[in-house]
Formats: structure tokens, C-alpha cells, sequence
């Protein structure tokens, strides 16, 4: 025998046919509501955490990159003064160098 259900069958057994749509109380109703909205709360307190350790990183490194920047001028600065070395003993050796040869030159050749 088989049963099956339709609104005869509830009729005559006084119910209603179940049509698809989950009914609950209004209770039901906000406390389904409410545990959303502690989820909801939740996931702000956890993404403002996440903001504010951002945030503090952010803080962080730019105090970092300060005194970094400061560190980086100076090498800079030292590597362009290392350069203009470079630069002037590129020309002064040579001529140093002459300036000993013509001495010796004429250190052994001339009997002054």
C-alpha cells in the first residue's frame, strides 16, 4: 500500500500539504538572526584587528625607512666623493709618475 500525500489526504487528516517553505516562529526567526549578527560582529573585530596591525606596520616601516634614508644619503654621498677620488688620481698619477721618471732620468744622467 502506498501513501501519498496531496491535499485530499491532508484534508481528510486535518493538515496542510507541505508547499516547500520552512515555517518558524518568530523566536526561531531572531535567534537564526542573532547568530548571524554575532558572526557578523565577529568577522568586524577580526578584521579591524587585522586593520590595526596593518596599520602599525605601516607606522613601523615608515619610521624604518627614515632612518634608512638618512644611512642610504650619506653612502651615496660617499660613493659620489669616491668617484671624484677615482677622477683626480686618474689624473694626478700620471703626471706623479712623470715627474719621478724625469728625476730619475735625470738623476743618472746628469752629474749635477
Amino acid at each position: 500500500m502506498s501513501f501519498k500525500v496531496d491535499e485530499n489526504n491532508c484534508a481528510n487528516a486535518g493538515m496542510k500539504a507541505y508547499d516547500g517553505e520552512d515555517r518558524r516562529s518568530w523566536q526561531g526567526e531572531a535567534a537564526v538572526l542573532h547568530g548571524r549578527l554575532d558572526r557578523i560582529e565577529e568577522l568586524a573585530r577580526g578584521t579591524h584587528e587585522l586593520a590595526r596591525s596593518t596599520h602599525d606596520s605601516v607606522i613601523s616601516h615608515v619610521a624604518e625607512e627614515r632612518e634608512t634614508k638618512a644611512a642610504i644619503d650619506e653612502l651615496i654621498l660617499l660613493w659620489r666623493g669616491s668617484k671624484l677620488m677615482i677622477a683626480a688620481f686618474k689624473f694626478s698619477i700620471p703626471i706623479i709618475a712623470a715627474l719621478i721618471g724625469a728625476a730619475m732620468w735625470a738623476k743618472d744622467h746628469l752629474k749635477l
